[in-house]
Order: structure tokens, then sequence, then C-alpha cells
């Protein structure tokens, strides 16, 4: 071995235990400096504004220096702090920003105006690591110029419509280059939701130009090929038919690949309540001829359960409610429900076979029997039901019911001098049919939203009826948001065909006042009155309300004023409408809103308190 070499050696050695020393010096500095209390770097951005100042410091970050660094070594960093600020302009749109980098070595703050002299009456200086002042003068921004986007192939241009009417950059936009990313991103997850998963971008380009300040977006893009669903397996669970399965699939193999469907498609098993997890898979590791296969899983929910629970309103007091639902008596998937409900003024008991259809999910056989007791201020009825119903979902999202009921009711009408009652006993089969649809954004707590409700009945006396009668009903309500506040309107309308109002069954004339009506007077406790003054119940009714909420302690608190008005009544001549208004209070609880309103019948001068819960649709 030469001298030389042994001297090299020696060499490298010797660097190689500076350069250990030097860094366990630097730590034991910063952990030195962690336990004196010295303050950490201090970055000092001037000559931007917040969005500038706070790219520049995502860029530039904060260099790993100890404290107390030399000025020298601070000084080596100043290119590279240059740099990213410049990158950190330019990624927003100052091309032409100028910089002055400024470190300075750790050294004595001067003492603040406010602070305390010392023992010695010297002041004391405080610790202070290193500074970093970073200067800019930002000059023009750079704006989006003209935006030209085309796809390759015309005959995919209508798929891509969508997406490129509501891009997030528009001609005049400062630039930002995430923006411009974003827009890609947004073009290409456009192109994988709707199953081309080959495409590509054949030109991409943003063409700065510094002497107009723009920046002009080129973009060419190639769809590809759009792949297909393939096979459809479904891991069918023992207890249902595949037979029956098979009617809750929605996506058909060899039609155009849409993720939309495939959430469709798990909505659907979803709202069945049948299975308690579904999973709907496509699988992309095989995709052979532009095909993916999707596979789902399903979880039966428990067949059998039962639930009770309790409530109170102030139209039938307090409640207890018990059912009980077999939810797939047969591999067929049938079902049985069982409903009771016992208040101090509503009983009710009911069961019902429901047979799905074609469509499972919307379209179903109902079979029901059931007794309801009601007691009101004017009336009192027993009813035992049974009938058929048919449930469909028609035109645009509507629910349909059609119907026929066998009623046979024994009621007494509570006259008001004697409180004598006049006992009437009616048998009615009544074929009727309604519709509804509800639209709000929050199924809870709606802030806009609406539900429409229509109906019409009616039976004749050749059909195993005492009465011939037709009704038409319809109802509305309506939620509006005002910033924090909601415009809460309903209104109700009902009319009847009939030769005489004492013919009709008592459960379908028409009584009003309540918690969900007019809210200055009990439930059932207005209609149409007889000679004596008697509430007998009307052939007509109207009913409208308005209703201003708002927040009183956050959102989960708010206060309600109140105007409803309406009546029933025998005859359109003889209508009087009873007003009545009110303040309420809400409490948006986790189960639902909970409802306090005391209210004033301006027409009899009377107070009432009522309390409700559930859903405002």
């Amino acid at each position: 071995m030469s001298r030389n070499t042994r001297f090299t050696r020696q060499l490298l050695v010797f660097a190689a235990v500076l350069v250990s020393f030097s860094s366990t010096s630097n730590a034991q500095n910063a952990q030195n400096d962690a336990e004196s209390g010295v303050n950490t770097p201090e970055i000092r951005i001037s000559g931007a504004d917040s969005e500038l100042a706070g790219n520049v410091r995502a860029h530039v970050g904060t260099p790993e220096l100890s404290c107390n660094v030399s000025q020298r070594r601070l000084d080596r960093q100043r290119p590279q702090v240059r740099r990213n600020t410049l990158r950190a302009a330019q990624a927003i749109g100052y091309y032409q920003a100028t910089v002055d980098i400024t470190f300075t070595a750790q050294g004595a703050m001067p003492e603040s105006p406010d602070s305390t002299a010392s023992t010695n009456g010297a002041s004391e200086a405080q610790p202070q690591c290193w500074g970093l002042d970073i200067s800019i003068t930002p000059g023009p921004r750079v704006v989006f110029g003209d935006i030209n986007i085309s796809i390759a192939d015309p005959s995919r241009a209508a798929i891509f419509a969508p997406v490129l009417s509501t891009i997030p950059v528009q001609r005049g936009n400062p630039l930002r280059h995430s923006d411009y990313e974003s827009l890609k991103s947004l073009i290409s997850g456009h192109a994988i939701e709707n199953g081309f998963f080959g495409s590509r971008f054949t030109e991409s380009e943003l063409a700065i130009d510094l002497q107009r300040q723009r920046a002009d977006i080129n973009l060419v893009f190639d769809p590809g090929e759009q792949y297909s669903f393939g096979d459809i397996t479904i891991e069918t669970p023992d207890a249902l038919s595949e037979r029956f399965v098979q009617r809750f699939v929605t996506l058909q193999p060899n039609s155009p690949y849409h993720s939309d469907d495939l959430v469709e498609q798990r909505q659907q098993l979803n709202s069945s309540q049948y299975f308690s997890r579904v999973a709907v898979t496509p699988d992309l590791d095989q995709t052979g001829d532009r095909v993916i296969p999707v596979n789902i899983g399903l979880t039966l929910r428990p067949r059998r359960v039962y639930t009770v629970g309790a409530g109170v309103n102030t139209d039938s007091g307090p409640r207890l409610t018990g059912n009980y639902e077999d939810r797939y008596i047969n591999r067929r998937g049938h079902r049985l429900l069982a409903e009771s409900s016992l208040s101090t003024l509503q009983q009710d008991a009911s069961v019902s076979y429901v047979i799905p259809l074609q469509d499972p999910v919307n379209d179903s056989l109902r079979f029901s029997a059931g007794f309801q007791r009601e007691e009101a201020d004017s009336y009192i009825t027993n009813t035992y039901r049974t009938g058929v119903t048919h449930r469909s979902l028609v035109a645009d999202s509507w629910v349909q019911n059609l119907y026929v009921n066998y009623e046979r009711e024994k009621s007494e009408l509570i006259e008001t001098e004697t409180g004598a009652p006049e006992l009437q006993r009616t048998n009615a089969t009544i074929f009727g049919a309604n519709w509804t649809r509800t639209k709000s954004d929050d199924p809870i707590f709606p802030r806009n939203g609406w539900r429409l409700f229509g109906q019409v009945q009616g039976s004749h006396d050749a059909l195993i009826s005492d009465s011939t009668f037709t009704q038409v009903e319809g109802s509305v309500k309506w939620i509006h948001s005002l910033g924090p506040t909601r415009i809460i309107a309903r209104a109700e309308a009902a009319t009847t065909i009939a030769d005489a109002l004492l013919e009709l069954p008592v459960s379908v004339r028409y009584f009003t006042g309540g918690d969900t009506s007019i809210r200055g007077y009990q439930y059932g406790e207005l209609g149409a009155m007889n000679e004596e003054g008697e509430i007998i119940g009307g052939k007509h009714l109207l009913v409208g309300s308005l209703e201003y909420d708002f927040p009183v302690m956050g959102e989960d608190w708010r206060g309600a004023v109140f105007f409803d008005t309406g009546n029933s009544f025998r005859d359109f001549d003889t209508m009087t409408l009873k007003r009545s208004a009110g303040l309420g209070f809400r409490w948006i609880s986790p189960i639902g809103p909970i409802r306090l309103d005391i209210a004033h019948a301006i027409s009899d001068d009377a107070f009432r308190l009522h309390i409700t819960m559930g859903p405002d649709l």
C-alpha cells in the first residue's frame, strides 16, 4: 500500500468523524433549543395576498436547520428558497414575480415596550431562532384565455356534453395550474364512469402567452371503445328463490357500462327490505373483449322481527305500539305484518299479507284486515275493515295505491246538549285510488321540499253498501329556506258528492282541528253542524296554514310563528272558516323534530297546547 493511499484513507476517516460530530452536535443543539424554550424558525412573507402567501408557505416549507446555524449556511439555502417561491407564484398565474430572500441568523429580539425590567435593571433578551423574510412583487397575473376541448370521436360527443357544459374553468378566471389539472381529471373521470377505460388525451396543452397575460387550454380527448356489462352473477341466499331475486336485477348484460347503473342496482337491493348487506362489484380484472362481469353479494336481514315503541301527541295522547314482521314467509318473498297501536283516543290492530309482484320494490299486492276505534270531541267510531291494495310506482315517481275495502262501522255522534250518543251502523264497500309524491333535500329536517297527495274514492249502494258517494281530496305541503330560516305552507281541500250528509258513514265525513290541522282546536272538534248546533261532520273541507321557523340556539333549537285557518262544512254556501295563530318551539332531536305549539283559537278566544314529533314531510 502506498503512502498516498494511506494518507487518503486517513483523510476520509477524519472527514467521516467530523461529519458524525457535526450531526451529533446539530441534534444536540436542536434538543437543547427545545429544552431551553427557543422559538421555532419564523418565516415572514410580504407583498403577497393570502392565496399567494399560502401557496408560498406550502412550497417553501421550513428548511431543516437548527436554530444556531451560521449565516453562511443560511445563505446557501437562498437559491432553493427562491426557486420554490417562484414555482409557487407561477402555479397560480404570477409568471413575472420578483423575489427578495433574506435569512437572519439567531439573535436577540429587542425588548417589547411592555416588557418588565430584570432585577438588576437590565432588560433580558428573549431567545430567537433564525428567520426568513420573503418579499414578493407579484406582477401581473395570467388569466385563462381560450378553452378548446374536443372529443376525437364525434359519435361520443353527446356522452361528454354534460361534463363539458359545466367545467369549472372559465375564460377570464385567474390561472391556477390545479384548475387545469382538475379539468383534465374531470374529463378522464367521466370517461371511466361511462366505461371508457382506454381513454387518453392525444393533445394536452396549456399555452401561456406572457405578452398578453393569458393561458389557452387546448385538449383533444380520445375516449376509445366503450366497455359493456358482462355476466351478472348473484350469490342467492338459500331462503329466497333465484327466480325471485332475479326480479331485483336492473343491470343488463351487454348494455354500455355506467357507474350510475351500479349505484342504481345497489339502491334497488337496499330498498327491498330483504337484505342487510349488498355488494355490487365490477370485476375490473376480467375485461376481455371489453366486457366487465359484475358480482352481486347479498346477506339477508333476520327473518322475524318484533318492535315496540312509545310516543305522544296531543291528538291521541300517549301511545304504545307493537309490531311483528315475517320478512320472507316463503322463498317467493311473501311477507306477513301485524301492527297494533294503543292510545287513550285511538286503538288500532291490523294484519297484512304482502305479495311482491314483478317489481318487488315498488309493486305489491296487500291483503289486510283490521279494527280501528277512534274517539274525538264530537264522535266515536268502531270500524272493522278488510280489503286489498295494489301499490305501484307510476309516471315520474308517483306512488299509486288502488284499493277496495269493505268496512262495517258502528258510530256514535255525541250531542252537545245532553251528551247522549246518536248510534249509527253502516256497511260500505269503498273503491279508491290515491297518489303521493314527496321530494326533499333531507328526509328528517328538509330545508327545501314538497309533498303532494291526491285521492278519489267512493261507494255505490248496489255494491254491498248502504250509501252512494264520491269523494275527491287533495293536499300539498311546501317548505322553502330563506337563509337559516324556513317558510312552511300547507293546504288541504276535499269535497263529497252525495245526496244526504247523514247517510254517509262517520268515518268518511270531514272533521278538522288538531296537531296537523287548525292548531287552536282539539282533534276532530270542528265540523259542519246540524240545526241544534251539534257537530256532525261535513261533506267538504278546506284548511290552510302558513308557518315561519327560525334558529334560536344553534341549529337544533328553533322557534316558529304560525297562522292556521279552515273548517269542514255541509255546503259551500254555509262555509265558515275558523282561525288560529300561535308560537312554537322545535328540537331537532336524533330521532326527528319534536314540536311544541301554543295556539290561540282567534275565532273562539281559546288556547291549546300541541305536542307532535316526526319529519316535516
